[in-house]
Protein backbone atom coordinates (compact mmCIF):
# COMPACT_ATOMS: atom_id res chain seq x y z
CA UNK A 1 0.00 0.00 0.00
CA UNK A 2 1.31 3.44 -0.61
CA UNK A 3 2.47 5.91 2.24
CA UNK A 4 -0.25 7.95 3.32
CA UNK A 5 2.10 11.05 3.93
CA UNK A 6 3.41 10.94 0.00
CA UNK A 7 0.66 9.05 -1.80
CA UNK A 8 1.25 11.01 -5.06
CA UNK A 9 4.57 8.91 -4.76
CA UNK A 10 3.03 5.63 -5.10
CA UNK A 11 4.10 4.09 -8.86
CA UNK A 12 2.81 0.78 -10.52
CA UNK A 13 5.55 -0.83 -12.86
CA UNK A 14 5.97 -4.31 -14.22
CA UNK A 15 6.10 -7.08 -12.04
CA UNK A 16 6.28 -4.82 -9.00
CA UNK A 17 4.82 -2.56 -6.65
CA UNK A 18 7.05 0.53 -5.88
CA UNK A 19 6.00 2.50 -2.63
CA UNK A 20 8.13 5.43 -1.13
CA UNK A 21 7.35 6.86 2.55
CA UNK A 22 9.73 9.11 4.61
CA UNK A 23 11.32 8.48 7.67
CA UNK A 24 10.13 10.97 10.70
CA UNK A 25 13.51 11.06 12.14
CA UNK A 26 16.09 13.68 13.58
CA UNK A 27 15.62 15.63 16.15
CA UNK A 28 18.20 17.06 18.25
CA UNK A 29 17.50 18.99 21.35
CA UNK A 30 19.65 21.98 23.04
CA UNK A 31 19.19 20.32 26.59
CA UNK A 32 18.35 16.93 27.70
CA UNK A 33 14.91 15.64 28.50
CA UNK A 34 14.11 15.19 32.32
CA UNK A 35 14.71 11.67 33.35
CA UNK A 36 16.36 10.69 30.23
CA UNK A 37 17.78 7.20 31.05
CA UNK A 38 21.53 5.91 29.76
CA UNK A 39 20.80 2.73 29.37
CA UNK A 40 19.61 1.22 26.05
CA UNK A 41 20.71 -0.25 22.50
CA UNK A 42 24.04 1.83 21.00
CA UNK A 43 22.45 2.03 17.68
CA UNK A 44 19.39 1.72 15.94
CA UNK A 45 18.39 0.97 12.11
CA UNK A 46 15.10 2.79 10.69
CA UNK A 47 12.89 -0.56 9.68
CA UNK A 48 11.13 -0.89 6.38
CA UNK A 49 7.69 -2.72 6.27
CA UNK A 50 7.49 -4.84 2.93
CA UNK A 51 4.80 -6.48 1.37
CA UNK A 52 4.74 -9.75 2.85
CA UNK A 53 5.10 -8.11 6.71
CA UNK A 54 8.68 -8.96 6.49
CA UNK A 55 10.69 -5.95 7.50
CA UNK A 56 13.92 -4.89 6.25
CA UNK A 57 16.56 -2.46 6.93
CA UNK A 58 16.07 1.22 4.79
CA UNK A 59 19.75 1.30 3.21
CA UNK A 60 20.67 2.82 0.56
CA UNK A 61 22.40 0.54 -2.29
CA UNK A 62 26.46 0.61 -1.63
CA UNK A 63 26.85 -0.79 -5.28
CA UNK A 64 25.33 2.47 -6.90
CA UNK A 65 27.21 5.25 -8.53
CA UNK A 66 28.46 7.78 -6.00
CA UNK A 67 25.38 9.04 -3.84
CA UNK A 68 25.57 13.39 -4.73
CA UNK A 69 25.20 15.43 -2.00
CA UNK A 70 23.77 19.51 -2.85
CA UNK A 71 23.56 22.19 0.01
CA UNK A 72 20.66 24.98 0.50
CA UNK A 73 23.05 27.48 2.13
CA UNK A 74 20.32 30.06 2.54
CA UNK A 75 20.05 30.96 6.44
CA UNK A 76 23.36 31.62 6.49
CA UNK A 77 25.75 34.66 5.77
CA UNK A 78 28.23 33.96 2.86
CA UNK A 79 31.25 34.59 5.08
CA UNK A 80 29.82 31.39 6.98
CA UNK A 81 29.06 29.51 4.08
CA UNK A 82 32.86 28.31 3.48
CA UNK A 83 33.58 26.97 6.95
CA UNK A 84 30.30 25.25 6.74
CA UNK A 85 30.97 23.27 3.63
CA UNK A 86 34.14 22.35 5.03
CA UNK A 87 32.35 20.60 7.71
CA UNK A 88 29.97 19.18 5.41
CA UNK A 89 32.49 17.80 3.48
CA UNK A 90 34.37 16.76 6.35
CA UNK A 91 31.01 14.46 7.60
CA UNK A 92 30.80 12.93 4.35
CA UNK A 93 33.99 11.47 4.11
CA UNK A 94 33.93 10.29 8.04
CA UNK A 95 30.36 8.67 7.23
CA UNK A 96 32.09 7.14 4.09
CA UNK A 97 34.68 5.48 5.83
CA UNK A 98 32.33 4.24 8.06
CA UNK A 99 30.26 2.76 5.74
CA UNK A 100 32.32 1.94 2.37
CA UNK A 101 29.49 3.88 0.61
CA UNK A 102 31.14 6.81 -1.95
CA UNK A 103 29.73 10.32 -2.19
CA UNK A 104 30.07 13.15 -4.62
CA UNK A 105 29.91 16.95 -3.89
CA UNK A 106 27.12 18.17 -6.49
CA UNK A 107 27.16 22.11 -5.58
CA UNK A 108 24.41 24.32 -4.32
CA UNK A 109 20.79 24.49 -4.70
CA UNK A 110 17.72 26.33 -4.04
CA UNK A 111 15.96 23.03 -3.23
CA UNK A 112 14.09 23.25 0.23
CA UNK A 113 12.59 19.60 1.83
CA UNK A 114 9.79 19.53 2.59
CA UNK A 115 7.11 16.36 3.37
CA UNK A 116 5.54 16.74 -0.30
CA UNK A 117 8.66 17.53 -2.44
CA UNK A 118 11.73 15.01 -1.67
CA UNK A 119 11.45 12.40 -4.29
CA UNK A 120 12.03 15.33 -6.24
CA UNK A 121 15.06 16.39 -4.44
CA UNK A 122 17.96 17.48 -7.11
CA UNK A 123 20.47 15.44 -5.80
CA UNK A 124 20.13 11.86 -3.92
CA UNK A 125 20.84 13.97 -0.46
CA UNK A 126 19.83 17.88 0.27
CA UNK A 127 21.73 19.58 3.27
CA UNK A 128 19.96 22.61 3.76
CA UNK A 129 20.87 25.09 6.53
CA UNK A 130 17.62 27.39 6.86
CA UNK A 131 14.89 28.90 8.90
CA UNK A 132 12.78 25.65 9.60
CA UNK A 133 9.35 27.53 9.36
CA UNK A 134 10.25 27.70 5.57
CA UNK A 135 9.89 23.67 5.71
CA UNK A 136 6.89 21.88 7.39
CA UNK A 137 9.09 18.83 8.38
CA UNK A 138 8.73 18.22 12.78
CA UNK A 139 10.62 20.58 13.79
CA UNK A 140 10.29 22.09 17.84
CA UNK A 141 11.49 24.93 19.09
CA UNK A 142 14.29 22.93 20.51
CA UNK A 143 15.42 21.36 17.46
CA UNK A 144 18.58 22.19 15.97
CA UNK A 145 18.13 19.86 12.76
CA UNK A 146 15.69 17.31 11.20
CA UNK A 147 16.99 14.38 8.93
CA UNK A 148 15.64 11.69 7.38
CA UNK A 149 15.24 9.00 4.09
CA UNK A 150 12.96 8.28 1.50
CA UNK A 151 12.92 4.57 0.00
CA UNK A 152 11.03 2.58 -2.34
CA UNK A 153 9.93 -0.91 -1.67
CA UNK A 154 8.99 -3.93 -4.53
CA UNK A 155 7.64 -7.08 -4.99
CA UNK A 156 7.08 -9.33 -7.44
CA UNK A 157 8.26 -12.76 -9.05
CA UNK A 158 12.11 -11.92 -8.21
CA UNK A 159 11.16 -11.30 -5.01
CA UNK A 160 10.83 -8.20 -2.52
CA UNK A 161 13.17 -5.70 -1.15
CA UNK A 162 13.44 -2.01 -0.48
CA UNK A 163 16.28 0.62 -1.18
CA UNK A 164 17.02 4.17 0.02
CA UNK A 165 16.37 6.85 -2.82
CA UNK A 166 16.45 10.12 -1.28
CA UNK A 167 18.11 11.63 1.97
CA UNK A 168 17.57 14.87 3.54
CA UNK A 169 19.24 17.32 6.22
CA UNK A 170 17.38 20.70 7.31
CA UNK A 171 19.72 22.53 10.01
CA UNK A 172 18.24 25.53 12.10
CA UNK A 173 21.66 28.60 11.81
CA UNK A 174 19.82 30.38 14.57
CA UNK A 175 21.05 26.91 16.97
CA UNK A 176 24.11 26.60 14.88
CA UNK A 177 25.84 29.74 15.87
CA UNK A 178 25.45 28.93 19.36
CA UNK A 179 27.60 25.91 18.57
CA UNK A 180 31.45 25.72 18.56
CA UNK A 181 32.47 25.21 15.00
CA UNK A 182 34.61 21.90 13.72
CA UNK A 183 34.30 18.61 15.58
CA UNK A 184 34.54 17.74 18.79
CA UNK A 185 33.13 16.20 22.44
CA UNK A 186 30.03 18.63 23.49
CA UNK A 187 28.21 20.86 21.71
CA UNK A 188 29.57 21.16 18.30
CA UNK A 189 28.31 22.03 14.77
CA UNK A 190 29.99 18.50 13.93
CA UNK A 191 28.14 16.58 16.08
CA UNK A 192 24.98 18.18 14.55
CA UNK A 193 25.58 17.68 11.20
CA UNK A 194 26.94 14.00 11.86
CA UNK A 195 24.07 13.15 13.75
CA UNK A 196 21.69 14.33 10.91
CA UNK A 197 23.76 12.65 7.95
CA UNK A 198 23.26 9.66 10.53
CA UNK A 199 19.42 10.14 9.73
CA UNK A 200 20.24 10.35 6.17
CA UNK A 201 22.06 6.88 5.99
CA UNK A 202 19.26 5.35 7.93
CA UNK A 203 20.70 4.83 11.32
CA UNK A 204 17.36 6.45 14.42
CA UNK A 205 17.93 7.66 17.33
CA UNK A 206 19.84 5.62 20.12
CA UNK A 207 18.83 5.09 23.66
CA UNK A 208 22.61 5.50 24.88
CA UNK A 209 24.25 8.52 26.14
CA UNK A 210 27.32 7.46 24.47
CA UNK A 211 25.99 7.23 20.75
CA UNK A 212 26.19 10.61 18.76
CA UNK A 213 22.67 9.42 17.85
CA UNK A 214 21.35 9.66 21.22
CA UNK A 215 18.59 12.20 20.84
CA UNK A 216 20.22 14.97 22.74
CA UNK A 217 23.03 17.33 22.18
CA UNK A 218 25.18 17.60 25.82
CA UNK A 219 28.26 19.05 26.58
CA UNK A 220 29.52 15.31 27.27
CA UNK A 221 28.18 14.17 23.86
CA UNK A 222 31.21 12.22 21.82
CA UNK A 223 33.45 13.54 19.64
CA UNK A 224 31.69 11.95 16.64
CA UNK A 225 30.51 8.79 15.63
CA UNK A 226 30.90 6.16 18.71
CA UNK A 227 32.01 2.11 17.90
CA UNK A 228 27.77 1.96 18.39
CA UNK A 229 26.93 4.19 15.81
CA UNK A 230 29.89 3.14 13.70
CA UNK A 231 28.49 -0.45 14.47
CA UNK A 232 25.46 0.96 12.78
CA UNK A 233 26.86 2.51 9.81
CA UNK A 234 28.48 -0.36 8.91
CA UNK A 235 25.52 -2.74 9.34
CA UNK A 236 24.43 -0.33 6.36
CA UNK A 237 27.23 -0.22 4.36
CA UNK A 238 29.04 -2.26 1.65
CA UNK A 239 29.88 -4.91 3.86
CA UNK A 240 25.97 -5.63 3.89
CA UNK A 241 26.32 -6.36 -0.15
CA UNK A 242 24.27 -4.58 -2.91
CA UNK A 243 20.46 -4.73 -3.05
CA UNK A 244 19.33 -6.52 -6.52
CA UNK A 245 16.84 -3.26 -7.06
CA UNK A 246 14.72 -4.35 -10.30
CA UNK A 247 15.57 -2.52 -13.39
CA UNK A 248 12.16 -0.74 -13.76
CA UNK A 249 12.16 0.73 -9.94
CA UNK A 250 14.16 3.99 -11.29
CA UNK A 251 13.44 7.36 -9.10
CA UNK A 252 12.25 8.32 -12.70
CA UNK A 253 9.29 6.66 -12.10
CA UNK A 254 8.29 8.57 -9.45
CA UNK A 255 8.43 12.29 -11.32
Amino acid sequence: MCGRRLPAVCSAVAAALVVAAVAVVGVVDMVGPPGASAAGATYRLKQVELASGATTPARWNPCQQAIAWRVNFKGLRPARRPAMLTQLRQSFAKISRANGIRYRYAGTTGFVPRQHNLVSQPADIVVAVLDPRETDLNFTERSLGFGGVLWATWYGSKGEGAAVVRGYVVLRPSGLTTLKPGFGRGKRQGNVILHELGHATGLEHASSRAALMYPTLTASSPNGYTHGDLTGLATLGSKRGCIAVPARVDIKDYN
